[in-house]
């Protein structure tokens, strides 16, 4: 499956437009946006209004012979009044955009140059875009500074378009000859005496994800697979509605044999216990196919073995909010998205001989992380370092915060210390450089081992260093190179190295077959005690080869 890279943005509303159009130059497409408050402010105000009036009439008698009166009348009060209260509540909010693409997209280094003058430029066009008018906005400087990074981009992303469409042609033509010679020889996979089995031990499921312009879900699973080797198998994805009822299908687009929606691809494994880390399904609400409403949905997803035609793994059901109105749809968790509670199912013995019944599947137990002190003392027996010295001691220091935390920058001082206290330790100038070609800093990561090969002349790990940071550069006849002096050297390391060199150069090249023949004669010249990566650079180069087809 394809590795991917992600870049995260916090913007306002208004910027969401500009920068979902401009990232796109760059390669990246957008996966998922979330809406966030970031201030709250209340306000109210009352007004109140009173109104009083009254009257008095009244008759007084003086009586005339004696000293007293009489006062006769009445009187009339009225009045009125009026309250108004009113609460105003202000939310500021901004959107958070999360970008992914290829990790391996043609000409990386350049469209992250070419990216990063896009966001040199964008705060003075934006500042600029504030004004009222923008009758003449194509001829400011600040948006043309934007435009030619765009443009550049798309330049960019073409040219490395039509090199995969010309290395795919000349490698269907190879392939095309290669196969007139083998395809009356290639055999049926045979179908194993053990039973099939399956655990699936992840599934997670990330909504508003964005592949060719329409919103969905997508589904990662990670699973693993026994004795299926070169046999066709199926991942699949069902949806239910609240009340477990399948979702129908009107389109006849993502769908099951009996017309419900789903969502699924084939695969064969190329060994006997295969696994599959990031196996991503997708899948457009469009394809949900319901009526415009507020509705809580459900999924699970399954292995399927298409020669026993049985379900030999299904992950817990997983339920989402999903809301619906006219083009606007949007999906959100209603639990945790990622499960790694899954129960295989048994496998059903096939009916067609009187086998013995099938023994009960085992869920796989994943084994967990080895303690530092494990991991450092693998290492050090691997490199012979019997006594810690002090530029080990500190080298050590750096990789016990890598082991921590491998995005971490801190343990690049830790290893340039130890290099500076021994510049003869191969090691300290393979870890320095490899954390420059992380970086993409591939000029840096060059130079410091040509400055290694001074100190340690002809050493086999720096020269592999330097072939793999030329490869990762794109520089594959300066690659070539490198490969040729490991031809020259004795060493099995060496003879391993040149022909896992060999392999990476032609993979880059997408000559996949020519590849796996380079990789499988540095398999056989690998340390014995060392199985643990046999065989997955040939599993990657077939992967490729089939997403080609």
């Amino acid at each position: 499956m394809p590795q991917y890279e992600y870049k995260v943005l916090k913007i306002p509303h208004v910027q969401q437009t500009y920068y979902c159009s401009f990232m796109a130059c760059f390669g990246w497409q957008v996966q998922n946006i979330q809406e966030s408050v970031d201030r709250v402010v209340n306000r109210s105000m009352g007004f109140s209004n009173t109104t009083n009036y009254g009257s008095f009439n009244a008759n007084t008698y003086f009586h005339p012979h004696t000293n007293s009166a009489s006062t006769y009348g009445y009187s009339r009060n009225r009045g009125w009044g009026s309250q108004m209260n009113m609460q105003v509540t202000d939310v500021e909010s901004s959107l958070t955009i999360t970008f992914f693409r290829d990790a391996n997209i043609p000409y990386l280094g350049e469209l992250n140059d070419i990216e990063k003058r896009f966001f040199a430029a964008t705060p003075a066009y934006l500042q600029r875009c504030k004004q009222k008018d923008r009758s003449k906005e194509n001829q400011w400087p600040e948006r043309i500074a934007v435009q030619t990074c765009a443009d550049q981009g798309k330049a960019v992303l073409a040219r490395g378009k039509q090199q995969a469409q010309t290395q795919t042609t000349t490698q269907q033509r190879v392939e095309a000859q290669a196969s007139t010679s083998t395809t009356s020889q290639e055999q049926p996979a045979p179908i194993p005496s053990e039973p099939p089995s399956a655990t699936i031990r992840e599934t997670e499921v990330t909504h508003n994800v964005f592949q060719g312009n329409q919103p969905g879900l997508q589904i990662r699973l990670n699973f693993n697979i026994k004795n299926r080797k070169g046999i066709q198998c199926r991942a699949v994805t069902y949806f239910f509605d609240e009340k477990h009822n399948p979702l129908q299908d009107v389109n006849q687009r993502f769908q099951t044999a009996n017309g419900k929606v789903s969502v699924g691809s084939t695969f064969k494994p190329g060994f006997e216990d295969c696994y599959y880390n990031n196996y991503i399904l997708f899948l457009p609400y469009g394809e949900l196919d319901q009526k415009d409403g507020d509705y809580r949905l459900g999924l699970n997803a399954k292995v399927y073995d298409e020669v026993t035609k049985a379900f030999l793994a299904s992950s817990p059901d997983i339920f989402f909010h999903y809301v619906q109105n006219g083009q606007s749809m949007r999906g959100e968790s209603i639990a945790t998205p990622a499960t790694k509670t899954a129960i295989p199912e048994p496998p059903k013995t096939p009916a067609r001989t009187s086998q013995k019944p099938a023994p009960s599947v085992k869920p796989v137990t994943i084994p967990e992380r080895p303690s530092f002190e494990e991991y450092s003392a693998t290492f050090c027996k691997s490199r012979g370092w019997d006594v810690l010295t002090e530029d080990r001691k500190v080298f050590l220091q750096g990789l016990e915060i890598w082991y921590k935390d491998f995005r971490s920058a801190k343990p690049l001082a830790f290893h340039k210390k130890a290099l500076d206290l021994n510049p003869k330790e191969p090691t300290y100038w393979q870890w320095v450089s490899s954390a420059y070609s992380d970086k993409l800093k591939f000029d840096e990561a060059i130079a410091l081992l040509q400055k290694g090969l001074k100190e340690i002349p002809n050493d086999p790990v720096l020269l592999t260093s330097l072939g793999y940071a030329h490869i990762r550069k794109m520089d594959l006849d300066s690659a070539q190179k490198t490969a040729d002096i490991l031809s020259t050297l004795e060493e099995r390391s060496a003879k391993y190295s040149y022909n896992w060199l060999l392999g990476m150069i032609a993979e880059t090249r997408k000559d996949f077959k020519t590849a796996i023949q380079y990789y499988d004669k540095a398999d056989e010249l690998s340390d014995p005690g060392n199985s643990t990566f046999l065989g997955m650079n040939q599993k990657r180069c077939r992967e490729l080869m089939k997403q080609k087809n």
